[in-house]
């Protein structure tokens, strides 16, 4: 009786994994870049479904449980890559591979803006302009109230509205010519 259960379970799982696999990746592609950190994740979370044996998943239950565990995750990931010293430097590097220099001409300012901020505030001026995470998803990742977000933020804008001031200038100027 008891290996017809987990039979039952095995393809439970199965059919879980081959229906939302990819649905969860495109989920967790919204909060990560990096398509390997995306699948890891993702796989990572159905070995760990796979081994809590405990857990009463079903096919009708499994989708909230499943986004919120990916989630969950993706927050986790970016914790763990905050420690890292390389992380806001591959932040700025997606951040200038994404915009083309024809599209936009003063990335070197901007890029030089950047570098003057506060470690803390080029942290979460980054999480939200690059990443488009929310201020409560950004206050998990970096442990620090919304609050303190808001001001970092405040700050971050602050501190490059006055080193982009020449710039907001010129491209004032450059829109009504």
């Amino acid at each position: 009786m008891e290996t017809e259960g987990r039979e039952i379970d095995e393809w439970l799982f199965e059919q879980l994994f081959r229906a939302h696999y990819a649905d969860l990746c495109r989920y967790a592609s919204r909060f990560l870049s990096d398509q390997q950190a995306v699948e890891d994740i993702v796989q990572s979370f159905f070995v760990a479904l796979w081994e809590n044996k405990n857990l009463s998943v079903t096919a009708e239950n499994f989708l909230p449980y499943a986004y919120r565990a990916v989630y969950n995750r993706c927050l986790n990931y970016y914790k763990a890559e905050l420690t890292k010293e390389n992380f806001l430097t591959s932040l700025t590097e997606e951040w200038e591979k994404d915009t083309e220099e024809e599209e936009f001409p003063y990335k070197k300012e901007v890029r030089a803006a950047l570098r003057k901020l506060p470690p803390k505030c080029q942290q979460v001026f980054l999480l939200k302009c690059i990443r488009e995470l929310k201020y409560k998803e950004i206050a998990e990742v970096t442990g620090i109230s919304v609050n303190t977000v808001k001001y970092h933020l405040g700050e971050a804008f602050r501190i490059m509205r006055e080193e982009l001031k020449d710039l907001l200038v010129v491209a004032f100027a450059w829109l009504w010519v």
